[in-house]
């Protein structure tokens, strides 16, 4: 080909959140033209097709494996076109879209964490022979978080959508042990839509330990100014009750936050096990005990935007021996 090879991303509205870093590094460190594509009808992945044409050396990534995206890579003929799809928590967790999806039309399948890879397999085991399985972890923009030069270990920061996988209930039960000893000890809550259920719990819960004086509720909160307000927090308590490979506690830790990591399925494979708790006491014990600028060497050796770029790139390339590694030791990228 005269040109560069092209990636066109597939993009669904809402769920878009993942990829602007990639748009704007991956061109530059590997000399691909990459565009986003919005699908919000056929128009857009016909336009996508038309972009990459030629074939042999294009690619179209699906980020998400989620309606329509299953459906319609089973019904479009790629022309040779390379296929990636990249499948996130929620598909692999709660949902059947990865068992529904056409993996014979797919080339490249993309997880970010080890357990992401072991339910993907699970409920997908004919991608073993159909196609390649990339372990990718997340990667922060660790320059856009510096640490602050005063740290307050009472401001004990929680964001995240306010649903029940999220567990905020926890935190307030973590809260409550916490100002029975210092009543200094306070949530910043950075929460951004949810459900209902889980909002009229924790205000339930809330009124009933006598907290409510005890949060201050920051509301959504702009990506841009998420660097300032992870660096107002001690401590990012983290209570998920599943995750992939969280970008919050990326960033909270690239900023000099201390963590505290509820430990749900998957999260001794991503983070160290000093940070993650069981019991109210444990994470109660991790808060007291928290340390200013702890993890984020850590994170800037593990996680960086650099790292993941440089697996995503070796994937695209084709380089197979071109591995990163995650904390834990094992390969970034993976192929099965």
């Amino acid at each position: 080909m005269e040109r560069a090879p092209r990636l066109a991303i597939m993009l669904l509205p809402g769920l878009d959140h993942f990829t602007a870093d990639l748009l704007v590094r991956l061109p530059a460190a590997f000399g691909w033209e990459v565009r986003p594509f919005m699908v919000t009808g056929a128009p857009a992945l016909a336009a996508a097709l038309a972009w990459t044409d030629g074939a042999a050396g294009d690619a179209i990534w699906f980020e998400f494996c989620w309606p329509p995206f299953p459906a319609v890579i089973g019904a479009t003929d790629f022309g040779g076109r390379r296929v990636i799809v990249r499948v996130h928590r929620i598909e692999a967790a709660e949902t059947g879209h990865v068992a529904d999806m056409s993996w014979a039309k797919v080339d490249d399948v993309i997880v970010v964490s080890p357990d992401m890879a072991e339910r993907v397999r699970a409920a997908a085991p004919e991608i073993a022979v159909t196609s390649r399985l990339h372990l990718v972890c997340n990667g922060v923009d660790t320059e856009r978080f510096a640490p602050p030069a005063d740290w307050n270990p009472f401001r004990i920061g929680w964001c995240g959508l306010m649903t029940l996988r999220k567990n905020p209930s926890l935190a307030l039960q973590i809260l409550a042990q916490l100002r029975a000893e210092d009543s200094r000890y306070h949530l910043s809550l950075c929460g951004m839509g949810g459900e209902t259920l889980a909002h009229e719990t924790f205000l339930h819960l809330a009124r009933r330990l006598d907290l409510l004086a005890a949060i201050r509720w920051e509301g959504r909160i702009a990506q841009a100014d998420m660097p300032s307000w992870h660096a107002a927090n001690g401590v990012l308590l983290h209570t998920s009750l599943h995750e992939g490979l969280s970008y919050a506690v990326l960033e909270a830790a690239s900023a000099g936050c201390d963590l505290a990591v509820f430990d749900h399925p998957g999260a001794a494979a991503c983070w160290p096990a000093p940070i993650l708790f069981g019991t109210v006491d444990e994470a109660a014990a991790l808060i007291r005990a928290a340390r200013p600028h702890r993890w984020r060497d850590h994170v800037c050796a593990n996680f960086s935007l650099e790292r993941q770029i440089d697996a995503i790139g070796a994937m695209l390339n084709g380089h197979a021996a071109a591995r990163t590694e995650c904390a834990t030791g094992q390969h970034s990228v993976v192929t099965a």
